[in-house]
């Protein structure tokens, strides 16, 4: 017997070391490139203990600081910033070492979640929760990533397994009590978790301890101590310590409880849920890989069993498990990001824990059914056998998921890891006696001025004394804030070339996926924007119908207040360099969303002072998503509105002799909220003789005529349907709904329909509803049987145009509905018609996807359903707004 548990006991620890080696393979390989790139925080806590390591001080020149004040923003937890020193000391400071800090954490968790499953219920329930805490896309995720929370479960998992040991007999609890102390300086959420969690543990086991007094008392001791370091610190900290908490949760004590209980269990439910779980995980990019769930999916059958059998079995230390369970997302959901893995790391060990549990109660289960010993051995063989057919694969593809396909899309962006920064430094380090000035963007950058430290290892002493990194860091549009009167070397975010008019690229950062992160350049002088604006705002834009709506007349601006979403409103100033910051503009004008108003518009004007007539561009861009129209001396360039993308719009207009009244109108959905507008020559070049200022119009504008408008007429486009191959009875559109026929890819014959006749032959602009597939494929226009244009079908949002045999068509999207829904302008010449005869429409397919389609629609009214005018058609058919080509387009 004594052999055979000998046996037993070297193959469990076999088995164990075989699992402790998984779990660092899987934690350390190619950790200093993946995740590729490195974000600040993990950053800030490298360099922190290269700090401590090094001079005994941390960024701020604080000798050995209990917690250490970060960013100007929040406090770090000591625990990881005091473990990463040894191996920083020891390998030097760089992505690998203190990265190597958290897979040690991670490591030591799965080697402690054994010993708390052993202790709680079996060595084989140890194991397998080790094994599935080893392969568990949550844990192994944070376990390659500096960030501190991941020292929190290691932490825990010892003090929960020596608790354990002390309601077996151990003399324990001091030690136990000690470990959850040191929690509270690992991860902030721990400061809610862990009270509550021995508060349940106390209800659970108040006789014993009660009858382990003395035991008691000396555990109170030492967590009072262990606790009384951080009680000073925050006591003296005046609001500073609390930050965090107060800046990521939802709780307001002023607003009604009930609608925050309500959203509280939302939450709550959020952290259970099958799409946390096991379909997408936590949305943010950098806290989970795409379309993976924190557990593998073959882990929901026996945690259920798992948690099952906990509750029933006699214990009382089993009802821990479920206890942890219950509890782990709590805090987390009191907070704004919903749901998180992060902030619900603690959570990880119970899962596995109880999916043990679970998996070693389906092995004894299956073993007590078949009662013979070699007959059951044989049977959990092949069941471990066909666990591992199941689980194999699911890890197999996660890992090569994380590996292979993370990397190229979770590097870039500051909601990924911030890839770059260690190429284009070390190449401008290189580079730094060749120019007066090295800078850095603030563009899409989260905490910039923290890369320089850690790639350089700036020692701490001569940091404190400087408090300057080497570089400036600065967002390139603040023109004031830099002269380009010195040799510069600019480390930009792509779209921030764009500003520049004559640089040099000396160095492009490729990540991963492709996508060019950051572009190093020699900038010698940058492009001028419109400056001298008065806005006026803010307008209610709730239902994104807003810029629809004139506000103000655009031909008699305005002088005096006009009533606005929350009041009276005036023009005021508005500062701008390159672009026009309309959120801090209007800051504190929303009372819903101070420091950010969101579903509003407003208005920005300037008066554009030219010394002669002449034709110019004028190029307008924006925050992304957001809609925009304009008008030139009250006459409209946008007949329909602009949905502003990465690339700024351009159209040609002409500048008249004297003032020039430009009037724009932006309205915003949520987030960034901007307006960058310019004056350029036909080449694109500067217009530097044309001057603007805030001013408004003495008089009425205009508003200009356009000799085309009155040439024009404008006809209603359907009249009658002549053949077609598919007829729906009512197909939705951006109007509702309506009887409408279809052309596809997948058929042959045509779709054909008689416009209404034009009463004159002249020129004329047929107007129509349609709406085309989100597909792209190519179709042909015929009038009257000739072949006019081909045009295409496909998803975009705003205006698009085609061209062909003296025909030109218009289509204007007005809304995303069971395809693209919208409008379409044709014009014929006058050559082409005869006055009172209607006019044949064909649409034939060419080829493309074949799942694209065209569907004319039945209305017969859509001139006046819109108010067309044929000034609006002007614009939309001669106007040619265009997408400007960016430097570095959007990257893939």
């Amino acid at each position: 017997m004594r052999t055979r548990r000998e046996s037993l006991t070297l193959f469990v620890r076999a088995v164990l070391l075989a699992i402790v080696v998984l779990a660092a393979g899987l934690r350390i390989y190619d950790l200093k490139d993946v995740p590729a790139g490195l974000f600040c925080d993990e950053a800030g806590l490298g360099y922190n203990a290269y700090t401590l390591a090094t001079a005994g001080v941390d960024e701020n020149g604080r000798p050995w600081p209990l917690y250490v004040w970060s960013f100007g923003v929040s406090y770090k937890n000591p625990v990881f910033i005091y473990a990463a020193m040894l191996p920083v000391k020891l390998l030097g400071l760089d992505e690998f070492s203190v990265r190597l800090t958290a897979a040690l954490f991670g490591i030591g968790t799965v080697i402690g979640i054994f010993f708390l499953g052993r202790a709680l219920f079996h060595s084989w329930v140890g194991l397998w929760s080790a094994l599935f805490l080893a392969v568990c896309p949550w844990h192994l995720h944070f376990s390659r990533i500096a960030f501190e929370l991941i020292s929190f479960p290691f932490l825990f998992v010892i003090g929960c397994t020596l608790l354990v040991r002390f309601t077996q007999g151990r003399r324990t609890l001091p030690a136990a009590l000690f470990f959850f102390g040191l929690c509270i300086y690992a991860y902030a959420i721990a400061a809610l978790f862990v009270p509550l969690f021995l508060i349940g543990f106390g209800l659970l086991y108040l006789p014993s301890l009660w009858r382990h007094w003395r035991q008691t008392l000396l555990g109170l001791a030492v967590v009072a101590a262990t606790l009384a370091p951080a009680a000073r610190f925050f006591s003296h900290q005046q609001g500073t310590g609390t930050r965090y908490f107060r800046q990521t949760t939802f709780l307001d004590p002023n607003q009604p409880w009930r609608p925050q209980a309500e959203r509280f269990g939302r939450n709550y439910a959020a952290f259970f849920s099958p799409a946390f779980l096991i379909e997408r995980g936590d949305p943010l990019v950098r806290h989970a890989v795409r379309d993976f769930g924190e557990l593998h999916p073959f882990y929901i059958p026996f945690l259920l069993l798992g948690a099952g059998a906990a509750l029933l079995r006699p214990d009382r230390a089993s009802k821990l498990a479920l206890w942890w369970l219950a509890l782990y997302p709590i805090g987390p959901s009191l907070m704004n990001e919903i749901p998180s893995a992060s902030r619900g790391i603690i959570g990880v060990p119970a899962f596995c824990l109880l999916t043990g549990l679970g998996f070693a109660a389906a092995l004894r289960g299956l073993g007590w059914a078949l009662r013979r010993p070699r007959l059951a051995l044989a049977a959990q063989v092949l069941a471990v056998g066909g666990a591992a057919a199941v689980l194999g694969p699911e890890v197999a593809r996660y890992v090569t998921a994380y590996f292979v396909d993370y990397p190229k899309y979770s590097a870039p962006t500051p909601g990924g890891f911030q890839y770059g920064y260690r190429d284009a430094i070390a190449y401008m380090e290189s580079e730094r006696a060749n120019y007066d000035v090295l800078m850095l963007t603030a563009t899409d950058a989260n905490q910039p001025q923290i890369f320089p430290l850690f790639y350089n290892r700036v020692d701490p002493r001569v940091w404190n004394r400087r408090r300057d990194p080497g570089y400036r860091i600065l967002k390139p549009e603040d023109f004031f804030a830099y002269s380009m009167g010195q040799r510069i070397l600019y480390a930009l975010h792509p779209s921030d070339v764009d500003l520049f008019s004559d640089y040099t690229v000396k160095r492009e950062v490729i990540a991963p996926g492709g996508q060019v992160t950051l572009v190093v350049a020699e900038v010698r002088a940058r492009k001028r924007y419109l400056n001298g604006w008065l806005g006026l705002g803010l307008f209610p834009n709730e239902d994104g119908k807003g810029i629809d709506q004139n506000f103000i007349d655009p031909v008699h601006v305005p002088h005096a207040h006009v009533r606005g979403a929350f009041g009276p409103v005036d023009w005021r100033p508005l500062s701008n360099v390159a672009y026009l910051d309309l959120n801090r503009e209007y800051a504190a004008s929303d009372p819903r969303t101070p420091g950010n108003p969101e579903r509003v518009c407003a208005y920005a004007l300037t008066t554009v002072t030219s010394p002669a007539t002449r034709p110019a561009l004028l190029e307008l861009g924006g925050s992304y998503g957001d809609t925009l129209r304009a008008w030139l001396d009250g006459r409209s360039l946008t007949p329909w509105p602009l949905t502003m993308s990465h690339a700024p719009w351009v159209r040609e207009v002409e500048l008249r002799t004297g003032d020039n009244v430009l009037l724009v109108q932006s309205c915003e959905d949520i987030g960034y909220w901007y307006l960058s507008p310019r004056l350029t020559d036909l080449e694109g070049r500067d217009l530097i003789e044309v001057a603007t200022a805030p001013r408004l119009p003495a008089d009425g504008v205009g508003p200009r005529t356009h000799p085309a408008d009155a040439a024009l007429q404008l006809v209603e486009g359907f009249e009658a349907i002549s053949a077609f191959p598919q007829r729906e009875i009512a197909y939705p559109d951006y109007r509702g709904a309506a009887e409408s026929w279809r052309v596809g890819m997948r058929q042959e014959s045509e779709l054909a329909w008689r416009t209404a006749a034009p009463p004159r032959q002249r020129s004329t602009v047929f107007v129509f509803t349609a709406s085309t597939s989100d597909e792209v494929g190519e179709f042909a226009l015929l009038v009257d049987g000739h072949r006019a244009l081909a045009f295409q079908s496909g998803p975009g949002r705003d205006s698009r145009s085609w061209e062909g045999d003296g025909v030109r068509m218009v289509f204007v999207s007005k809304a995303g509905v069971a395809g693209n829904s919208g409008i379409v302008l044709v014009e014929v010449p006058a050559s082409r018609l005869a006055a009172g005869r209607p006019v044949e429409l064909r649409v034939r397919p060419q080829g493309g996807n074949e799942h694209a389609w065209f569907m004319i629609k039945s209305y017969r009214d859509t001139i006046a359903h819109e108010r067309i005018t044929p000034a609006m058609v002007v614009e939309a058919i001669h106007g040619g707004w265009r997408t400007r080509a960016l430097a570095y387009p959007s990257q893939p």
